[in-house]
């Protein structure tokens, strides 16, 4: 059956995903992406409206040349994980 006549549907937010933004961007560095990381934690922790407090916590072991970040965000999606990866 044929559409008679068009009907709005209401807004639709058009903003680019800021992974895109992130993207583009050639001089990705070290603390860029840990400052990612925690972002992507604070992001996920807002969107999920948790009520427990954020816990963050970044550890550096200089001798085994180690960056562990752990958060309580909920984590992320075993198909994104290749999002975190960063390459040079």
């Amino acid at each position: 059956m044929p559409v008679a006549r068009k009907t709005e549907i209401g807004p639709i937010d058009g903003t680019p995903d800021k992974r895109m933004f992130w993207s583009s961007i050639t001089d990705y560095d070290l603390r860029t992406g840990l400052c990612e990381l925690v972002d992507n934690a604070i992001d996920l922790w807002t969107l999920e409206n948790r009520q427990q407090p954020l816990t963050i916590s970044v550890t550096l072991d200089a001798e085994r040349q180690i960056i562990s970040v752990h958060d309580n965000a909920g984590g992320i999606k075993h198909e994104e994980l290749r999002l975190l990866i960063l390459q040079r």
